[in-house]
């Protein structure tokens, strides 16, 4: 365990591999799986294990690690698979780690597994999801594999979720047969219906408005399905428009307090996915909703509510117009809600004169989210000249982790907004004697900006805050910065692996081939201290929020050191108080950063214990931002979401009505009980 947590693959006896206790040899498996050593072949070789345990570890570390080997890897799993005597739990692994690898030979043996049918047959059409993700596609013959397996008998569900997975869904060559085989689909109850209402808005089909429209309006349906098929309508166009103009129609409330519950989330994700120049007919809808009028008295969990689905509203009507009425009084909250709102309407025009002092109040926002969606835009907007360095300087001075990290992420995307006419450049203009400007003048980093820069990477950031560090190294290189390299330089030493990965590619991007191997530090971080006292049993953490009571049972069968941190976290109140930063209906609810942006965690780090498990409907995962990222950050899923699976740490299960919960929730109390 302190070798899997220190991600040192020398640390493990050589022999232990070869023990005759599966429970030693599984743990050796799947530490080498979870550190991902240079080395494969010890992975190989537990490939031919006879513990199906240790099985499952051994090939799921091959596909997490398969970028750059893809076909030796895949041929090994494949020959694998094809040895294979019985049908066991280790084959599925296999066949997503086919996914994980993708291209052609992986394509190839997961349509022929497919097609075999039986117990395998999920899988392998998840898997075909994995590859149609890497390419952006799927090719003809795995797309009518799929909808073969679709409309068989018994039909398969899976077999539609590969559709979502593309922008393509199957093509306009098998159109037709998708939206047969998703129509009948929705007949069907259960976990893998959420496919077929995606594969419907991916069809192409003008025909599969009505179906998407019916599944959004009725509570017979779930709220991800619902929300889905909101998602759905959006990609049909004029037919999208209008089913989704009805159904707007249908779930606006005649009271504001009719919108606790789930309720809430489906309105919502009907408004958000209405385009940004609205036909007329959606135009009435939305103005039903930007009226609805809170209580006087309303709880400011109501008025929360309220507000997201006005300014949503509001921000569709209003057409750019960032001064118009029905945005300055959307909000009857906090105030970030329409602010947020502003933003999308200013987004859409040029940001000069009045518009762009505007922005430049909301990119001084007290809400860090909305500050954040402002710096955002400087990346689509040149025509900020001036005000964008003015504001990125700002940000970079900032001391809120998420403020900086967007900031450097400009600075690294667009090097061109943050640098200015050279000084020699504006005397040589003052100097009547100087010769006329070439068409090229010097150019040179804007000095307020470097000065922020400088601040950035002199404060003690804490461990946890991966994504902060990462884009400073990536900044003051593309900036130029004379403290750049040196900076980069420790980076590529640090005992994170996502530091290191961002500064090799950072410096090797700026030319500097002789800084740009970032091997892990000879001197490695201590081992995580609830090593050897981790639980050895669930706990259940019932959570008090604005929405109602919910709860978190986290079980340590897969992530025993993050299940423990996460726990102790519990006992200590970090929770308590916490507003849950991001909800998306349908998909997740995310919580665990006290600074409400989704940029912080606890102060520590904890290394990844992921594992080859499936993300079920109210599975709980801890959240990641790379690899050995995790801290504080849980998300619990709302639906069957497959491309999760072996991506994040597998925590424990919730119960309760987490698709009533909507963004700003706070949870008011947290009790653990053992």
């Amino acid at each position: 365990m302190r070798a899997e947590d220190r991600r040192r693959a020398k640390d493990i006896p050589a022999d232990l591999q070869r023990s005759r206790d599966p429970s030693v040899r599984r743990a050796v498996a799947r530490a080498r799986a979870r550190i991902l050593d240079a080395d494969d072949a010890p992975l190989l070789r537990a490939l031919e294990d006879t513990d199906d345990e240790v099985v499952s570890w051994a090939s799921y570390g091959l596909g997490e690690s398969c970028k750059g080997h893809e076909a030796a890897r895949v041929r090994a799993i494949a020959s694998r698979l094809a040895s294979s005597r019985r049908a066991r739990p280790s084959e599925q692994t296999m066949l997503r780690a086919l996914g994980r690898c993708g291209g052609d030979a992986s394509d190839q043996t997961l349509r022929a597994w497919l097609r075999r049918g039986g117990e395998l047959a999920e899988a392998a059409a998840y898997a075909l999801g994995d590859v149609a993700a890497l390419r952006g596609s799927l090719s003809i013959e795995s797309s009518a594999a799929l909808l073969e397996a679709a409309q068989g008998s018994p039909p398969l569900g899976a077999a539609l979720y590969a559709f979502g997975r593309t922008e393509t869904g199957a093509g306009e060559e098998l159109g037709s047969r998708l939206l047969a085989a998703a129509r009948a689909a929705l007949s069907r109850n259960g976990p893998a219906r959420i496919f077929a209402v995606r594969a419907l808005g991916r069809s192409g089909e003008t025909d599969a408005a009505a179906d998407l429209g019916r599944v959004l309006v009725t509570e017979d349906f779930a709220p991800p399905e619902r929300a889905e098929a909101a998602h759905g309508l959006s990609r049909l166009r004029r037919a999208g428009a209008a089913a989704l103009a009805e159904a707007i129609s249908q779930l606006v409330p005649d009271r504001v307090e009719q919108l606790a519950g789930d309720r809430f989330g489906t309105l919502l994700a009907a408004v958000e996915a209405v385009g940004n120049d609205p036909p007329k007919k959606t135009v009435s809808a939305l103005w039903a909703v930007a009226r609805l009028a809170p209580p006087p008295d309303a709880a400011a969990t109501l008025l929360r509510r309220a507000s997201a689905l006005r300014c949503a509203a509001a921000a569709k009507l209003a057409l750019g117009a960032w001064d118009s009425d029905v945005l300055r009084t959307c909000d009857v909250s906090s105030g970030e809600a329409g602010a947020r709102a502003r933003l999308v309407a200013l987004d859409r025009e040029p940001l000069v004169r009045a518009r762009r002092a505007a922005w430049m109040d909301l990119a001084r926002s007290d809400h860090p989210r909305v500050r954040e969606a402002a710096l955002d835009l400087i990346a689509r907007h040149p025509e900020l000249g001036d005000a964008a360095p003015a504001a990125l300087a700002e940000a970079l001075a900032s001391t809120l982790p998420g403020v900086v990290a967007v900031a450097a992420s400009v600075v690294q995307a667009h090097p061109d907004r943050v640098f200015v006419l050279a000084r020699s450049e504006r005397l040589a203009a003052l100097d009547p004697a100087a010769p006329p400007p070439t068409a090229s003048p010097a150019r040179e980093l804007d000095t307020a900006v470097a000065r922020g820069l400088r601040a950035a990477i002199a404060r003690r950031w804490s461990p946890d805050l991966v994504e902060t560090r990462a884009a400073l190294v990536d900044a003051v290189l593309a900036a130029g910065l004379d403290e750049g390299s040196a900076y980069a330089r420790e980076a590529c030493k640090d005992a994170n692996a996502t530091v290191r990965a961002r500064a090799s590619k950072a410096l090797a991007a700026a030319g500097d081939k002789d800084g740009a191997a970032c091997p892990p530090p000879d001197a490695p971080a201590g081992a995580a201290p609830e090593i050897g006292h981790a639980l050895a049993h669930p706990v259940r953490l019932v959570l008090e929020t604005d929405a109602g009571v919910v709860g978190v049972r986290l079980d340590p069968v897969q992530a025993p050191i993050a299940v423990t941190r996460l726990a102790a976290l519990a006992r200590s109140g970090f929770y308590t108080s916490i507003e849950i930063h991001r909800v998306a209906p349908g998909f997740v609810v995310q919580l665990g950063d006290r600074g409400g942006d989704g940029y912080g965690g606890s102060g520590d780090l904890l290394r990844c214990e992921t594992a080859p498990v499936p993300f079920e409907p109210q599975d709980v995962g801890l959240a990641l931002a790379g690899r050995d990222t995790g801290s504080s950050q849980i998300f619990v899923t709302l639906a069957r979401y497959p491309h999760l699976d072996g991506e994040y740490p597998w925590v424990g299960q919730a119960d309760g009505d987490w698709n009533a919960i909507a963004e700003g929730d706070v949870v008011r109390a947290v009790r653990v009980e053992e």
